[in-house]
């Protein structure tokens, strides 16, 4: 995710002064004038890529987005504006709504506009792509423009290693009546000139008629098209080598999507074991994380599907409500792949809220999964508020790696508390190895009132009794291994803003009663805000524990009204029982671009035979609520 704010260009006319620092010298910026025919000709140029287009990844064709590989961002994601989004997907289209009082297209939802949605609707690749030395990059993309009239639209390419400045190709710059095409070369705006003998946009592209538009990276050389007519050429400055994730950018335009494909030598994607509208649920998230007998490991969620109300879709995006099921997938391969269908364990057929996954693997091969049914209802403010009296939480087994599941038991009374519910929150159950408690599971519970208490079976889960609160209150997030001495540690997120560190709290009876505060502070460092979001631990193969913590956060300046999520975990290792830890690392090492924090919300962890540790979270490329991400370490 970008951190800048510097996001939309100024055009001006004509050719800036720019004094480049470092590699980036004036002397090297040239923009070219015009070729020689035989050189304006695409077959002269280099194109290492596939002319049929099937080596690389169709985002979206023939106007179906491919959801597990593009990002599409609107500014009614979060504003709830009639039940209309910013993107409509019609057939063999994706429709663009701008949501604001310039051009509107018809006066059907543009009601009450605001004058800066134009910013928030993007179509986002999920795949990230190079920008670099000795990298390739071909984009292609078919789309019709509403109007030609200095809207600033374009193709956001890039951002300046040390800057953050961007490279964009714009579509529709200059002024109003004389549009252009320009590039923005990480800060420096060039108009492409027509004396120059480039074609002026309005010889290539009308608006309303679709147009194809290709971005070439090859050899240094980076140039435009349109409808297979060159419309600017220059060579691309010496720089170091990042990877970003281009998009379309309407700006001030409206657009229809029909096509949009990317190749590279070189480009990736993160691993996303579920994705938003996969089978048709709107957002799935809260992973819930489990290693069967036979080795697969077996990961739930929530899916969230069929809002009945703009408010209700809004709200999906931050919990659930409304018709949201819980879903299962299956991975043998340690976690690499996964089936390519959805199981539904429960509300299939049902508007109902399921929700809250929370799962502990036996030694013995049975599973016992956990989640809760629960009704609420918007009050007068258009906040989702739960009904705790209605919360039910049922309990599902099963005997053969997941394949079958027993008929659900109601075991609300076992675990509810009087006054409140029990509500979202990583951490999965353990079972116990220790002399004086094995075969105890032990399941973290956090509630609504954030406080927290631990759940406790010593009958392979067909009852449950309640441990002592943990703590006082404002905490939540909590996660538990057991030690290599026989004590327990929970570690716990709180929401003050102070201190800043995660706790952790220690039990010598099995989990029924817990003390011993201690603040992780210097050496399982969450930085200034991670703290306040969810982690996970787990216990290692070798008696250490490995916990995972978000350790900073931030609000995504591309979207209206969303609130701040956590970014950038790191996973750390303890060998001492906790009483110190090492860093491994960032969960994502793989090169990004300026200002970029990965996003990561609710999360669970396995760790497999051979010790790598599995981590199923919620996030994406651009948002934590694209699906769930699985890192391995």
């Amino acid at each position: 995710m970008k951190t800048n704010n510097n996001k939309h260009c100024i055009l001006f006319i004509g050719i800036l002064t720019f004094l480049f620092t470092g590699c980036y010298r004036e002397e090297h910026f040239d923009f070219p004038g015009p070729f020689p025919e035989e050189q304006r000709v695409p077959e002269t140029l280099p194109f290492p890529f596939d002319v049929n287009k099937q080596a690389g990844e169709w985002l979206i064709k023939d106007g179906v987005p491919d959801d597990s590989k593009v990002l599409i961002k609107g500014y009614t994601d979060y504003v709830p504006k009639g039940d209309t989004l910013s993107w409509m997907r019609k057939p063999g289209v994706l429709e663009e709504i701008p949501h604001y009082n310039f051009y509107p297209l018809s006066n059907a939802d543009h009601f009450n506009g605001d004058n800066t949605a134009y910013q928030k609707s993007r179509i986002f690749s999920k795949y990230f792509m190079p920008m670099g030395p000795g990298k390739t990059f071909y984009l292609y993309t078919k789309i019709t423009l509403g109007t030609l009239n200095a809207t600033a639209a374009g193709i956001p390419l890039g951002l300046h290693t040390e800057t953050g400045n961007e490279l964009i190709w714009g579509l529709d710059g200059g002024n109003a009546g004389q549009p252009t095409f320009f590039v923005n070369y990480y800060g420096t705006v060039v108009n492409v000139n027509p004396n120059d003998g480039w074609p002026t946009i309005n010889e290539v592209l009308s608006p309303g008629v679709p147009a194809e538009l290709e971005v070439v990276i090859a050899e240094g050389i980076f140039y435009l098209k349109v409808n297979n007519i060159l419309v600017f050429r220059f060579n691309l400055l010496p720089g170091e080598l990042y990877y970003y994730t281009p998009h379309i950018r309407p700006h001030r335009n409206f657009i229809k999507v029909y096509d949009l494909y990317i190749e590279s030598n070189d480009m990736y994607k993160l691993n996303y074991a579920m994705h938003e509208y996969e089978q048709g649920y709107a957002k799935i998230q809260a992973p819930a994380l489990a290693k069967a007998q036979n080795g697969d490991l077996l990961l739930f969620a929530e899916g969230r599907k069929d809002p009945i109300s703009a408010y209700e879709r809004v709200a999906q995006n931050l919990q659930p409500v409304g018709n949201t099921d819980i879903v299962m997938k299956r991975s043998s391969d340690g976690g690499t792949t996964w089936s390519d269908q959805l199981l539904v364990l429960a509300g299939d057929n049902s508007s109902s809220t399921y929700c809250f996954p929370q799962v502990v693997s036996l030694r013995s091969g049975k599973i016992i999964l956990h989640y809760t049914k629960i009704d609420g209802a918007f009050d007068a403010t258009n906040t989702y508020v739960y009904n705790g009296e209605s919360q039910q939480v049922f309990q599902i087994e099963s005997t053969d790696n997941g394949q079958t599941w027993s008929a659900p038991v109601d075991i609300s009374t076992q675990l509810k508390t009087a006054g409140t519910y029990i509500q979202d929150g990583s951490g999965s159950g353990i079972e116990l190895k220790s002399t004086t408690y094995n075969n105890r599971l032990i399941m973290p519970l956090s509630y609504a009132n954030n406080t927290m208490k631990v759940a406790y079976s010593d009958d392979g889960g067909q009852t449950w009794n309640l441990s002592s609160q943990v703590g006082t209150t404002n905490l939540r997030y909590p996660t538990v291994v057991e030690l290599t001495d026989g004590r327990l540690m929970l570690i716990a997120g709180h929401l003050n803003a102070t201190p800043r560190n995660r706790r952790a709290y220690y039990s010598t009876t099995g989990g029924q009663t817990w003390g011993g505060i201690t603040n992780l502070t210097t050496t399982a460092q969450s930085g200034q805000f991670g703290h306040q979001y969810a982690g996970i631990a787990v216990n290692g193969n070798d008696g250490e524990i490995l916990l995972v913590t978000p350790t900073d956060r931030e609000t995504d300046p591309d979207t209206k009204n969303t609130v701040p999520y956590p970014t950038n975990p790191v996973i750390y290792k303890s060998t001492d029982n906790g009483a110190t830890f090492t860093s491994l690392g960032l969960l994502h090492t793989k090169t990004t671009y300026f200002g970029y924090q990965l996003p990561y919300g609710f999360m669970d962890a396995v760790v497999l035979d051979d010790g790598t540790v599995v981590i199923a979270g919620e996030g994406g490329a651009e948002s934590p609520t694209e699906g769930i991400v699985i890192y391995k370490k």
